[in-house]
């Protein structure tokens, strides 16, 4: 059924702005009306039709930053908090939020609310917006009537994971921009000082070195075949995306980063990190150590790990310890399952599994610098190994020509 952006006036002329649905616009103006609001302005959203027709453009130009996702958790917990109705609590949201596609969701979550719906079965709604673990965490606090706490946490969790996103953002800017200058480099050298220096070569019929005719080739090639090139990189990058997006894709990406020096021991930080951020929240919030489990086990981006918790859940089902659950786990540590099973000793998982991802953070804090400092003089050398191989490639036939011409 389509959907209708609206805005209306009440009957005290306060102004409303919202979503409704109908199957056409007339009948949305006659739904409107029996809901006692007359009608200012109201347009068929086209953009919900676009995002059903082309998923991946939808991911791509409708993504909503976690950070926004944090802000609108902490802005809803403050005015919840405040005993305002949930309902003007969006009003107001709606009115702050400038992220556009955020905005949408928001009023479609009100929409929801106004014919009946719950926060959390609104939520559910919108699951690239909201993952599992906020209609779940958000339904515990409708029983308890405590929305404030949960959201505060939930805003929290989004806040560090846009934290530790931005750190790593900012610790590849360093090697992205050398590699860029790099490949820069390279290309003019081979596109338009080689070919040049082809003509000088051949003009006195120098017999040049292997590696000249390697970079003379390399140059050729580059310069008469580009669009085989770029033809080749769209064609594999597009054959790796459908691969790794495949089960055993995944899986076998997953277990590879793992594998890479470095690399591997930073995600493996993050992982633990987030897992036990996640945990804390729910269990802190009295959702059930397997409920939460399987939200967690949801929202972890990583296949290895994420059948390393499926498998404790059947474990811990039959009467396992969560401890000796995740033993064997190529994530998890032992000091790491050593601090789970004292928490469990002493009953406290929630703070245990806190503690965990703020010693985590700052470990992947370390790890993040650390990565930083091997990346540079590694770049550094990747960069001056290419340019000196050009540049011997040129300068050598050229010091062989000039004694040539001199001696004659």
């Amino acid at each position: 059924m389509p959907l209708f952006t609206y805005v209306a006036f009440n009957k005290k002329g306060k102004e409303e702005k919202g979503i409704v649905d109908a199957n056409n616009i007339q009948a949305a103006r006659t739904k409107l009306k029996n809901k006692g609001l007359y009608v200012r302005s109201i347009l068929e959203d086209r953009e919900k039709e676009e995002r059903d027709l082309f998923p991946f453009l939808t991911k791509l130009l409708y993504r909503i930053p976690r950070k926004e996702v944090g802000l609108f958790s902490k802005m809803l917990g403050t005015l919840l908090g405040a005993g305002i109705p949930l309902d003007r609590c969006l009003m107001s949201i709606i009115d702050q939020i400038e992220n556009v596609y955020l905005k949408k969701v928001i009023i479609e979550m009100r929409a929801d609310i106004t014919e009946g719906l719950s926060l959390s079965e609104s939520m559910k709604k919108h699951p690239t917006v909201f993952p599992d673990q906020y209609p779940s965490l958000i339904a515990v606090g409708e029983s308890t009537g405590n929305y404030e706490d949960t959201l505060h946490r939930l805003a929290e969790l989004e806040e560090k994971s846009a934290e530790l996103k931005s750190k790593v953002q900012v610790a590849m800017i360093y090697p992205v921009i050398m590699g860029a200058l790099s490949l820069a480099v390279s290309v003019f050298l081979l596109i338009v000082v080689i070919p040049q220096i082809e003509q000088l070569f051949a003009s006195f019929n120098a017999t040049l070195p292997l590696i000249t005719r390697i970079v003379i080739g390399l140059s050729y090639f580059l310069t008469n075949y580009w669009w085989l090139i770029i033809i080749s990189l769209v064609a594999g990058s597009l054959g790796f995306a459908k691969w790794k997006g495949t089960e055993n894709g995944m899986k076998a990406w997953d277990r590879f980063l793992l594998k890479v020096p470095v690399v591997g021991s930073l995600l493996k930080k993050v992982l633990v990190s987030n897992f036990a951020r996640n945990l804390s929240i729910l269990l802190m919030n009295r959702v059930p150590l397997i409920v939460s489990l399987n939200i967690v086990s949801d929202v972890v981006n990583h296949t290895v790990f994420r059948e390393e918790i499926s498998a404790a859940i059947i474990k811990i089902k039959e009467g396992g310890k969560l401890s000796d659950s995740l033993q064997g786990s190529q994530i998890l540590s032992q000091m790491v399952l050593g601090m789970l099973n004292a928490g469990e000793a002493s009953d406290k998982v929630p703070e245990m599994m806190t503690k965990l991802s703020e010693i985590y953070e700052s470990e992947v804090d370390t790890a993040i610098k650390s990565l930083t400092q091997s990346l540079e003089p590694i770049m550094i050398l990747v960069m001056g190994g290419i340019i000196f191989t050009i540049m011997a490639a040129i300068m050598t036939p050229m010091y062989k020509l000039t004694q040539e011409i001199q001696n004659m």
